[in-house]
């Protein structure tokens, strides 16, 4: 009798260490990766891609500051970005920056408030939608429309 009530205890305490209430897991699979030429949704996404949605009230001053160390591959040197590290010793290392499907280069300007997400793209695939300009990455900022 005893080894019955024993085992009985035993499944109860390991069924209520998996419990799960109060969580709601998050499904990523289901949200829209930016390609640069359309959105796709993650699970059928093939790319190495990274996405960042920016909060309003963040408290950075500045988009550098942002976005260290939140997407991996990302390097943050001062206004420096370089995706996955050095790639070329004589050449350019800087990745191609879209902001609203404009390309710039410098987004010092750019208030983390006024972006609403940023993708990295960060693989070959970069390379095949914006050939060479891309062979660095591609960083595809998205800034939040005014509505007035």
């Amino acid at each position: 009798m005893k080894r019955i009530s024993l085992l009985i205890l035993i499944a109860l305490l390991a069924g209520s260490c998996g419990s799960t209430r109060g969580y709601i897991p998050v499904d990523d699979s289901e949200e829209d990766v930016n390609l640069g030429y359309q959105k796709v949704r993650r699970r059928d996404s093939t790319s190495a891609t990274s996405t960042v949605k920016v909060k309003r009230g963040s408290g950075y001053s500045n988009i550098y500051e942002y976005l260290q160390g939140r997407v991996a591959g990302l390097e943050v040197n001062g206004t420096t970005l370089r995706i996955r590290g050095d790639r070329s010793i004589l050449g350019s290392n800087e990745p191609l920056i879209l902001v609203d499907g404009v390309v710039t280069d410098d987004i010092g300007y750019i208030t983390p408030d006024e972006v609403e997400r940023i993708d990295v793209l960060k693989d070959a695939s970069s390379t095949a939608i914006y050939g060479s300009r891309g062979a660095n990455g591609v960083i595809l900022i998205t800034t939040r429309k005014s509505v007035e």
